[in-house]
């Protein structure tokens, strides 16, 4: 109940706030949607997450906040509030578009955000991800691999292969698949976005910096990158 009176006050907050626009700074501008916690220096990251709502707060608030949060299993106290408070955060829901202007921004990088949106929404997505992005830009999408759930399925491990697919109750509106995707479902929705330039990549090699940082998960991932010409 808890986790539910939480995603809907955000999720308020994240309508309030649908026609915010946010103003990068520096030579090169670089957006991690979607970021969570995993986060390297000198982006912006953009959530919909009751952290990035509460991004910089004072340390009592965070302390608290992480208490209510499923950020123990991952990281210590002091690591949490240290992340939140030293890197940049945007709450924003990515159903009212990017806020970002047209041509603003150098890199995109988005991991494991994609597969919890519809297909249509997250091709809307991308075609903005194409228009914040200036020309020459490059936007990296990482999801699970469509094809890594469907050989655990046929190698006998049924019940890890159906987590990708579906979610035990308790989670929350925001870690709840809606679609997934192999190599050509993905070049596909990036083409649709208005991409032509697209490439799969290998774990922590690409076009984006900091991927050292930011690419996770390797065994599970698909990772595909769209330039703007």
């Amino acid at each position: 109940m808890r986790r539910l009176i939480v995603d809907a006050f955000v999720r308020a907050i994240g309508w309030l706030r649908r026609r915010r626009r946010v103003a990068p700074s520096g030579a090169v501008v670089k957006v991690n949607l979607g970021s969570a916690l995993l986060v390297a220096d000198g982006w912006i990251n953009v959530d919909a997450s009751v952290n990035a709502l509460l991004g910089g707060a004072p340390r009592p608030v965070l302390g608290i906040l992480y208490r209510w949060t499923g950020s123990r299993e991952l990281f210590s106290r002091e690591e949490y509030v240290r992340i939140l408070r030293s890197h940049r955060f945007v709450h924003h829901d990515f159903r009212f578009g990017l806020p970002f202007g047209d041509n603003a921004v150098d890199y995109v990088y988005s991991s494991h955000l994609l597969e919890h949106l519809h297909r249509d929404d997250a091709v809307r997505l991308l075609r903005d991800v194409h228009r914040i992005l200036k020309p020459g830009g490059v936007a990296r999408i990482c999801v699970p691999d469509l094809s890594h759930a469907l050989a655990l399925y046929s190698a006998g491990s049924k019940e890890a292969s159906l987590e990708y697919f579906f979610s035990p109750s308790r989670a929350g509106a925001l870690n709840r698949h809606q679609y997934m995707y192999d190599a050509d479902l993905l070049t596909k929705a990036l083409r649709d976005g208005g991409f032509s330039d697209v490439a799969r990549r290998k774990f922590q090699e690409g076009d984006v910096p900091d991927l050292v940082e930011l690419d996770n998960r390797p065994e599970e991932t698909l990772y595909m990158e769209a330039r703007r010409r």
